[in-house]
């Protein structure tokens, strides 16, 4: 609130459980750097799922937050849910144009002209009612562009085409943006994004607190929160030891525990289809990754991501390994995460991209 007039940070994200927690992690950051009471708007598009989560994660923060049902169900035939990855991209394509007027109608509706900042994660759409920044890991439109001639992609050439160009017309419309470090990308050396002004950050997820509690040895294994992949993680149930996990209900036999345990010695593998939050959390706690195998009709963004943890030496794809074999391989895998860890500290004097993005969101606007 500024002189007693109601202010308020926008939010979007794309699909999954990490993007609604790690954007309004981020948009909290802003709003305690202006040093004055806003109000932040994240759209509900999970539902009680996505509620009781923030919940758990966020604590009395939650008083900070408007949870929009409207805008998440406007904001939902944007996402990818239950069907192939090219099914979900000729959706987006048909709809993004008349998605985006609905919500920008929606919000200057109910929230006037008091919104004084967006920020975009991954953005699927733009409107321009505030000052906007967008911040993501790979591009949408670099990741279809690296998608095409690829024979292992299920996406028709003509669709990619329609989409990269509507992806780069919404990205190129923030006029500041940020792209972390590592990302999407950060194994190819030669790699060029489109977004050349983009600011490099850290991972833009809170750095975990050391876990101590007593458990019992086993893997930790994180469920996405998009649905209809739950089977990729069936692979998981081989490896032979104590499962823990975010959602037991996906995993028979598993035990209930939150990501925070994944930092603890007992969880010896975290096993988790390669979306960046799950990486940047193994990576920051050194706790050894190991990512579910590629499915070629989902999100090529996870084709790339498989590729970059492998090759930066952060992450092991799952191609039906014993237990032994990537035990094998955890050592290796911890130097390289603490060898990162103490590149990027070098590098950006800190680990925590979410306080740095919004530093320099903040010295642009006041």
């Amino acid at each position: 609130m500024v002189d007693g007039i109601p202010s308020f940070i926008l939010t979007s994200f794309a699909y999954g459980t990490g993007p609604y927690l790690r954007t309004t992690e981020w948009a909290l950051a802003v709003a305690d750097l202006l040093q004055q009471k806003h109000q932040i708007i994240v759209p509900l598009v999970y539902g009680e799922k996505q509620r009781s989560i923030m919940r758990e994660a966020l604590g009395l923060r939650m008083n900070e937050i408007i949870l929009d049902e409207t805008y998440g169900k406007l904001l939902a035939p944007l996402f990818y849910g239950k069907e192939t990855y090219a099914t979900y991209l000729e959706r987006w394509v048909s709809t993004v144009d008349v998605q985006s007027q609905l919500i920008k109608k929606h919000l200057e509706t109910t929230y006037g002209k008091n919104i004084v900042v967006e920020l975009h994660r991954s953005p699927r759409f733009a409107i321009g009612i505030a000052p906007a920044y967008a911040l993501t890991f790979g591009w949408q439109s670099d990741i279809l562009a690296q998608a095409k001639g690829n024979p292992d992609m299920a996406i028709p050439e003509t669709l990619l085409e329609q989409a990269i160009c509507k992806f780069q017309q919404i990205e190129s419309s923030f006029p500041t943006t940020f792209t972390t470090d590592p990302g999407t990308f950060s194994h190819m050396s030669s790699f060029q994004s489109s977004m050349l002004n983009a600011q490099c950050v850290p991972p833009t997820i809170p750095p975990p607190h050391p876990s101590t509690r007593s458990h019992a040895p086993g893997i930790y294994v994180t469920v996405t929160g998009i649905p209809g992949l739950e089977r990729l993680f069936d692979d998981a149930l081989r490896l032979g030891m104590t499962i823990y996990t975010n959602d037991p209900k996906a995993i028979p036999g598993s035990k209930m525990a939150l990501p925070d345990v994944i930092g603890n010695p007992a969880i010896r593998l975290h096993f988790a289809r390669s979306g960046w939050s799950s990486v940047w959390l193994s990576m920051l706690t050194e706790t050894p990754f190991v990512a579910a195998p590629w499915d070629p009709y989902d999100d090529p963004e996870i084709y790339f991501n498989n590729q970059c943890v492998e090759t930066l030496g952060i992450g092991t794809v799952y191609r039906g390994q014993s237990l032994h074999a990537l035990l094998a391989e955890c050592e290796e895998q911890k130097g390289a995460m603490r060898q990162m860890k103490e590149v990027l500290q070098k590098k950006y004097g800190s680990l925590d991209g979410t306080n740095m993005a919004a530093e320099k969101i903040t010295a642009s606007i006041t």
